[in-house]
């Protein structure tokens, strides 16, 4: 019988992890779609204000009163090409890089892509070869990995049979040969990508503050946009069209869009 501790795994025995799903894949970067940002840029509060407020000034036929809906697209862009920069950066994320590490198994030991890896494959190290998956050490020969990436600590760690690695640590020196013990999602390195590269809403006291705003002026702006066109038909005795842009005219200073456009361009330098 050959001793699979030292030796590797068979065909079979890879055969079966893959069918399994033990294999070094690891999950997506980051969970925001591009639609998912659009869309979520696109249709916000203050933008459905001047949407309503735009096609009222539109239905008269007054284009140039219509500028103001230049707003929705800048207040759009600005949220979405930030978005998709941050994106960009999450998805370019990575602790542990595309290295191939050299891979033992029962028929021969040779270089493998990083994902070929799976659970139990004996891995062997050598100055400069970074740990892909997390594992355990099977031999260690003057074994010295460096965990700065993960740990911050500057010094190299020694390592000796039995010890735990990391991925995302590299050998500095000495050579090795370790086991591996979590692969894919469930290696350090994987665990500590996602958890960095995770959608979350930040609280601002100052989105927190604009958005009551907002929700102040929306309920306001319908009864102040009736009296405003009712008294514009009724004492005056203007033509609709004239009436309808009086009305438009009186209720866009009432939105802050300045504010909100200067607050977007801010957190987008920011």
């Amino acid at each position: 019988m050959q001793d699979t501790r030292t030796a590797g795994l068979t065909q079979q025995e890879v055969a079966a992890r893959v069918a399994a799903g033990q294999v070094n894949t690891l999950p997506p970067r980051s969970g925001r779609t591009v639609a998912q940002i659009v869309r979520d840029n696109v249709f916000t509060r203050i933008n459905a204000i001047l949407a309503v407020l735009l096609v009222i000034v539109l239905a008269t036929g007054s284009w140039i009163n219509a500028a103001f809906g230049l707003l929705i697209i800048a207040n759009s862009a600005i949220g979405i090409i930030q978005e998709l920069r941050a994106k960009r950066t999450l998805d370019a994320l990575a602790v542990v890089g595309e290295a191939q590490p050299l891979v033992r198994r029962a028929e021969g030991t040779r270089r493998l892509p990083r994902d070929e890896v799976v659970l139990d494959d004996l891995i062997e190290l050598a100055p400069g070869d970074q740990v892909v998956v997390d594992g355990e050490v099977l031999e260690a020969d003057y074994l010295e990995v460096d965990e700065s990436l993960l740990t911050g600590e500057a010094d190299p760690e020694p390592k000796q049979a039995g010890d735990p690695v990391m991925s995302g640590s590299f050998a500095v020196a000495g050579s090795g040969l370790y086991r591996a013990t979590k692969v894919g999602a469930d290696a350090y390195a994987a665990q500590l990508a996602a958890e960095a590269s995770r959608f979350t809403l930040v609280h601002s006291e100052l989105q927190s503050g604009i958005n009551r705003i907002l929700r102040f002026i929306t309920w306001l702006l319908i009864p102040v946009g009736l009296a405003t066109i009712v008294v514009q038909l009724t004492l005056t005795d203007m033509p609709w069209r004239r009436a309808v842009l009086a009305m438009a005219g009186a209720l866009v200073p009432m939105v802050p869009e300045g504010l909100v456009l200067i607050t977007s361009m801010a957190f987008a330098l920011g």
